[in-house]
């Protein structure tokens, strides 16, 4: 047997979950002078530029809608004390701060006989695929238009701006990511009072309206084949009187300015994002991220949109970005799936993920459109635990916890140190260390080793299970992300069935069947050893089934301000190095946790 086929036999058994430890030794050794893997470069502070505001009740950045519309709310349900952590309850609009756009928010269903009905008025979030969540950027500058317009009008993107921006540039096409760029949010986006001249002032008429594109400029760029676009403005849609009236039955039907804009893009099943900002710090040619939560059935999301400007890692990203390789490994968010985490027995968090569909539809009172609101814990889904999550807040007394707690953080702070206290919500996480290259360590080969007399017990991952990795493809090192493959939430997610236990969450935790593969305290100060701040996991939480070791390895986490990423699913789709891994959430204030997206960019 060939050198080359040895080692091929031998990466195909550990993929398949034969750990390096089965190996021979003499198969082992060899594989130790293996050649490094191809691999996209880590992310450092200066990489990258986040393009979102800060989500906050103090600013108004919801849609107006009387009633219908709802101010974003973050509440702490679950606190520091008696417990070992805290989450919250997010109330959200989807028309929010930024967030993206569907053809399905203003084009109704092909069927449905209503007006603007279309073959793309099916097309809602969840199903839109990965690699139209990220293009080229490609900016057009509308800076000189800021405020020039009468007060409740929207000065206009037209064609002539596109045009001249091709002719400075080059031509746009598929790939691309348009942004029309005006400055407008980065001026107007304040807590309130200063904060009405965002959407207030100009929606009653006191200010002029924000710059957006009329439905020529829109239906060009979509014409070119650009199927993700942007702007720096609270939404898409313009102010001020339509430009394409429609004579005779058919102006009964006459669509506002604003929905000509939407139009313009949505007929060529494109995207856009609302809400952007600090694009004065983004050249053109960078790498454009737009990441909406994977609601089902939603037609306008919100999003955390970032850029990566390091040239070079940018261009070789979206190599891989216009050939379409990119995973999405995020769980959909559904009543009839089991995305939150209900405790054990009856349990006893009262806020499972809901949505409020619809607060407006085609035909509602502020039609023509379609919008929802959800209600959820801030660990639903996948999600992101920043180490404000299980990491008291400065000044917290230990005493608040119950005696479960204060026993297993005194066995804790015996073996590791004290529990250091933090303020690093998710919003406060660094934005590179959301993203990075992935190092996928497969575990399989764990599950299945506890006995059900022991249950609720979860498989552990360990140190020897990394080392045995990277033996193999190579030492783990600084900026990579961690990803363990369990094979859980492929196996186990599925909907709620009629006399059929859930065995992705409530079975695991109620002791009915094992619990998913789980890393120890050991393994996470491994890794912060070689400069890790970021690990995911295809299962529902990081920690373990076991309560106590669920808080040992959290508190490891916290002292060493690393993230985790939970509840993925589809990792396997992953190769064990090579890919580039991000996360994103929206940038909701003060939140212990975070809903979000999670993809891959592949070799």
């Amino acid at each position: 047997m060939t050198e080359h086929v040895l080692r091929f036999a031998l990466r195909t058994l550990y993929a398949h979950g034969v750990p390096c430890a089965l190996l021979s030794t003499a198969y082992c050794l060899l594989l130790t002078v293996s050649p490094v893997y191809a691999q996209y470069a880590p992310v450092t502070a200066n990489d990258v530029v986040d393009l979102s505001p800060t989500i906050s009740a103090r600013h108004y950045q919801y849609w107006p809608g009387g009633q219908l519309h709802h101010q974003p709310l973050v509440v702490p349900y679950i606190t520091h004390g008696p417990g070992p952590w805290a989450s919250d309850l997010i109330i959200l609009d989807e028309n929010t701060a930024t967030q993206t756009d569907t053809p399905a928010h203003m084009m109704s269903p092909q069927d449905s006989g209503l007006p603007n009905a279309h073959y793309w008025g099916s097309l809602t979030n969840e199903k839109i695929p990965a690699w139209q969540l990220l293009g080229e950027v490609y900016k057009i500058d509308g800076r000189q238009m800021l405020d020039q317009a009468n007060n409740g009008e929207s000065p206009l993107f037209t064609l002539d701006h596109v045009r001249a921006a091709e002719q400075a540039y080059r031509a746009m096409g598929p790939g691309d990511a348009v942004l029309y760029w005006s400055g407008y949010d980065d001026k107007y986006d304040r807590p309130m009072p200063e904060g009405s001249g965002l959407i207030i002032d100009p929606m009653v008429g006191t200010a002029p309206g924000w710059p957006a594109p009329n439905f020529d400029a829109a239906e060009y760029v979509g014409s070119r084949g650009v199927r993700l676009m942007g702007l720096d403005s609270p939404s898409m849609g313009a102010l001020g009187p339509p430009q394409h009236i429609q004579a005779g039955p058919a102006g009964m039907f006459q669509n506002p300015l604003a929905l000509e804009s939407h139009l313009g893009h949505f007929k060529y099943g494109a995207i856009h994002t609302e809400g952007l900002m600090n694009l004065d710090k983004v050249p053109n040619g960078s790498l454009y991220i737009a990441l909406p939560v994977k609601h089902e059935n939603s037609p306008t999301v919100e999003t955390r949109a970032i850029a990566i400007t390091n040239q070079t890692l940018a261009a070789d990203l979206l190599k891989a970005v216009k050939g379409k390789r990119v995973a999405d490994l995020s769980v959909v968010l559904s009543m009839r799936h089991p995305v939150w985490w209900p405790g054990r027995g009856l349990g006893h968090h009262v806020f499972p993920y809901s949505r409020i569909q619809p607060v407006n539809y085609f035909d509602g009172p502020f039609g023509p459109y379609w919008v929802n609101t959800h209600m959820m814990d801030s660990q639903t889904g996948t999600h992101v635990d920043p180490p404000a999550h299980y990491g008291p807040p400065p000044g917290f007394d230990d005493s608040r916890y119950d005696a479960e707690t204060r026993a297993a953080l005194g066995e804790f702070e015996a073996r590791y140190g004290k529990l250091k206290r933090t303020e690093m919500t998710s919003e406060k996480v660094p934005l590179h260390h959301y993203m990075g290259p992935a190092r996928v360590i497969n575990v399989q080969h764990r599950v299945g080793t506890t006995t059900q007399d022991t249950w609720p017990a979860s498989p552990r991952i360990t140190v020897e299970d990394i080392e045995s990795y990277e033996k193999i493809y190579g030492s783990i090192k600084a900026g990579d992300v961690v990803l363990f493959h369990t094979g859980h939430t492929d196996t186990h997610f599925r909907r709620f069935e009629r006399d059929q236990p859930d065995l992705c969450v409530k079975g695991p935790l109620d002791g009915l069947s094992e619990g998913w593969p789980a890393p120890t305290p050991e393994v996470i100060n491994y890794l912060a050893g070689k400069g890790v701040k970021h690990v995911g996991i295809d299962a529902p939480d990081m920690g373990p089934v076991n309560a106590k070791a669920s808080m040992m390895t959290h508190w490891a986490a916290v002292n060493q301000d690393m993230i985790f990423t939970e509840y993925l699913i589809g990792v396997g789709q992953l190769p064990p190095t090579g890919a580039f891994y991000i996360f994103l959430n929206p940038k909701v204030e003060n939140n212990h946790g975070g809903p979000g997206r999670a993809i891959a960019i592949l070799p």
